[in-house]
C-alpha cells in the first residue's frame, strides 16, 4: 500500500503539472488571438500612410530627379502651382515637396502651410546611398552642414543673423545659442567676447560669415561638405583680424617681415605711437622702457604673442604675453628664446656660424663641451642655449664616468682607480654616443613630435609627406644608436680586458648600413624642404620662431658630422 500510495501521489503530481502546462498554453493562444484581433482592428481603423513626392514646377522637369525617385521606389506627382495643392492633399499620403528655389513665393507658401519641403540634392543623395528620404521639421535643401553644430557671436543686426541661421538649417546644420564643447564651429563677426576666447582655448575653428554664404552657393554640388579643410580654411577668421599692430625693438629686416606677415594674417600695421593701434609688439630683450605712456586700450605684448597667434592660427589671449618693464622682477627672471633676429643678435649669429664652421672642419669631433670662461657661469650666451650637452635634461655628465659605473653591481668588476687605455677608449666612445643620442632625441622631441601631433590648433602645420621628407630616417638612426649606447654602457660597467669594443659596432653594422645612406642622400632635400616650407607657410615660420630654428639647425649640423663619421666607420 505504501508503494501504491507513493506511486499514486507521484502520478497525481505529474498529471497536475501537465494540466498546468496545458492551461498556460491555452492562455498564450488566447492572448495571441486577442492580439491578432486588436491588431486587425487597428489596421482597419488606421490605414497605412504612404510617402508621396510632389515635384514642384522646375523640379518636375528634371529627369535626374525622376530617375532617382524611381530608384528608391517612391511615388511622385508634378505640381505647377500652389492652387493644385488642394487637389493633391489626401490623408492617404504623406506629401514631400521638392522645390528647386527656397526663396521664391511657392516655397514661402508651402513653408507657411507647414509642409514638408526638401531640395533636389536630398533626393539625389538618398538615391546614391540607397536610403529613404529623411524627415526634418524644417525645410532641408541639402546636407552640406549635416553633423555640424554652429554658434554665433558679434552680430548686431538681427536680419543678418536670421538669414545666416536659416541657411544653416537649410543645409542640415544645428544652431546653439550658448557655446559649449559640442559646438564644432564658431561663426564670429568680431574677435572679442567670451565665446571667442573659449573657442580659441578649445581649438574650435572660428569662421567668417562668408563661409556660410559660400557653402550655400555650392548647395547643388552632390558630394560637397562645408567642413572639408580645403574649403573651410579659406574662410577662417585670421589671427590678426580687427588688430592694428606696431613694433618696437626689432631690426629693420625683422620689422618688415613682421609687418608683411601681419597683413597676410588679416591685420594692419601703423607707425609706433599711432593712437589707432590696438597692439604694440615689443622685443623684450632690447626694450628696457617704453618711449611713451601707453593708453589703457593698447595691448603691449611680447613677440611670443605674435608668433604664437600665427602658429595656432588664432588670436592668442594677450594676458599671458603682456610686456613687463625692465625693473620688474618678472622680467629679470624671464629669458626670451626669440632674440635671434634683433640688432644685437648679429654678433651671436656670427659666433654660432663660426662654431658650426669649426665643427665641420674638425676631423675628430670631441664629445666634451668646451671649457667655460671664468665669466661664463654668470652669463647666458646663445651657445649655452644650443649646446644640448649642457642642458639640465641631459642624462649624461660629459667628461665623467657614466652614472651607472658609480653603482656597485654583483656581476660587474669594480672599476680600478687607474683604468687601462682600452677602458678610456670605450669610455670616450660611450660619451660620444651619449652626446649623439641626446642630439637625436632633441630633434625628435622638440620638433618632429609636435609637428606630427594630432588635433593641432588650426590643423596640421605641415603635411605628413613634408614631415617625412624633413626628418627621414632620423627615428631609425636614433633607435640604433640608443642600442649601441646601452651596450657600451654595459661594457664599461662590466669591464673586462678580454672584451672587444668592435663587436658592438659589428653587431649593429647591418642596421647602420640600412639607416645612414637614406639620410645622407636626402639631407639636401631635407634642408630645401625646410627652407621652402618656412617661406611658404607662415605657421611653420612661426613654429620655428617659437621652437628655436637655430637650435634645430645647430643640432642638424652636429648630426651630419656624426653621421658622416659613422658612415666612414661602417664602410
Amino acid at each position: 500500500m505504501a508503494e501504491n500510495s507513493v506511486l499514486t501521489s507521484t502520478t497525481g503530481r505529474t498529471s497536475l503539472a501537465d494540466f498546468s502546462i496545458f492551461d498556460s498554453k491555452v492562455t498564450e493562444i488566447s492572448k495571441e488571438n486577442l492580439l491578432i484581433e486588436s491588431t486587425s482592428y487597428v489596421e482597419e481603423e488606421m490605414p497605412q500612410i504612404e510617402t508621396r513626392v510632389i515635384l514642384v514646377q522646375e523640379a518636375g522637369k528634371q529627369e535626374e530627379l525622376i530617375k532617382a525617385l524611381k530608384d528608391i521606389k517612391v511615388g511622385f506627382v508634378k505640381m505647377e502651382s500652389v492652387e493644385e495643392f488642394e487637389g493633391l492633399d489626401s490623408p492617404e499620403f504623406e506629401n514631400v515637396f521638392v522645390v528647386t528655389d527656397f526663396q521664391d513665393s511657392v516655397f514661402n507658401d508651402l513653408y507657411k502651410a507647414d509642409c514638408r519641403v526638401i531640395g533636389p540634392p536630398i533626393v539625389l543623395n538618398c538615391s546614391q546611398k540607397g536610403e529613404p528620404l529623411p524627415f526634418s521639421c524644417r525645410p532641408l535643401y541639402c546636407t552640406s552642414m549635416v553633423n555640424l553644430v554652429l554658434c554665433f557671436t558679434g552680430f548686431r543686426k538681427k536680419e543678418e543673423l536670421v538669414r545666416l541661421v536659416t541657411l544653416v538649417h537649410h543645409m542640415g546644420g544645428v544652431i546653439r545659442k550658448d557655446f559649449n564643447s559640442k559646438v564644432t564651429h564658431l561663426v564670429a563677426n568680431c574677435t572679442q567676447g567670451e565665446k571667442f576666447r573659449v573657442a580659441v582655448s578649445l581649438g574650435t575653428p572660428i569662421m567668417k560669415p562668408e563661409w556660410i554664404y559660400k557653402a550655400w552657393e555650392r548647395r547643388n554640388e552632390q558630394d560637397f561638405c562645408a567642413a572639408v579643410d580645403d574649403f573651410r580654411n579659406e574662410f577662417k577668421v585670421p589671427p590678426f583680424q580687427d588688430c592694428i599692430l606696431s613694433f618696437l625693438g626689432f631690426s629693420d629686416e625683422e620689422k618688415t617681415n613682421m609687418e608683411e606677415m601681419t597683413e597676410m594674417q588679416g591685420g594692419k600695421y601703423l607707425p609706433l605711437g599711432d593712437e589707432r593701434c590696438t597692439h604694440l609688439v615689443v622685443e623684450e630683450n632690447i626694450v628696457k622702457d617704453l618711449p611713451f605712456e601707453p593708453s589703457k586700450k593698447l595691448y603691449v605684448v611680447k613677440q611670443e604673442w605674435f608668433w604664437g597667434s600665427i602658429q595656432m592660427d588664432a588670436r592668442a589671449g594677450e594676458t599671458m604675453y603682456l610686456y613687463e618693464k625692465a625693473n620688474t622682477p618678472e622680467l629679470k627672471k624671464s629669458v626670451s628664446m626669440l632674440s635671434l633676429n634683433t640688432p644685437n643678435s648679429n654678433r651671436k649669429r656670427r659666433r654660432l656660424k663660426e662654431t658650426l664652421a669649426q665643427l665641420s672642419r674638425e676631423t675628430d669631433v670631441s664629445p666634451f663641451p668646451p671649457r667655460k670662461r671664468p665669466s661664463a657661469e654668470h652669463s647666458l650666451s646663445i651657445g649655452s642655449l644650443l649646446d644640448i650637452s649642457n642642458t639640465p635634461e641631459s642624462s649624461i655628465n660629459y667628461g665623467d664616468t657614466p652614472k651607472s659605473c658609480t653603482k656597485s653591481s654583483k656581476n660587474s668588476t669594480p672599476v680600478p682607480s687607474k683604468q687601462s687605455a682600452r677602458w678610456q677608449v670605450a669610455k670616450e666612445l660611450y660619451q660620444t654616443e651619449s652626446n649623439y643620442v641626446n642630439i637625436l632625441a632633441t630633434i625628435i622631441q622638440l620638433f618632429q613630435v609636435p609637428l606630427e601631433e594630432e588635433g593641432q590648433r588650426g590643423g596640421r602645420i605641415l603635411a605628413p609627406e613634408e614631415i617625412k621628407t624633413i626628418f627621414g630616417s632620423i627615428p631609425d638612426i636614433f633607435d640604433v644608436h640608443t642600442k649601441i649606447k646601452d651596450d657600451l654602457e654595459d661594457l664599461i660597467v662590466n669591464w673586462d680586458e678580454s672584451k672587444s669594443i668592435g663587436d658592438i659596432f659589428l653587431k649593429y653594422s647591418k642596421d647602420l648600413v640600412k639607416t645612414y645612406p637614406p639620410f645622407v642622400n636626402f639631407f639636401e632635400m631635407s634642408k630645401e624642404t625646410i627652407i621652402k616650407c618656412e617661406k611658404q607657410k607662415p605657421r611653420f615660420h612661426a613654429f620655428l620662431k617659437l621652437y628655436l630654428l637655430v637650435t634645430m639647425m645647430f643640432s642638424f649640423g652636429r648630426f651630419v658630422i656624426f653621421s658622416v663619421r659613422y658612415q666612414d666607420v661602417v664602410e
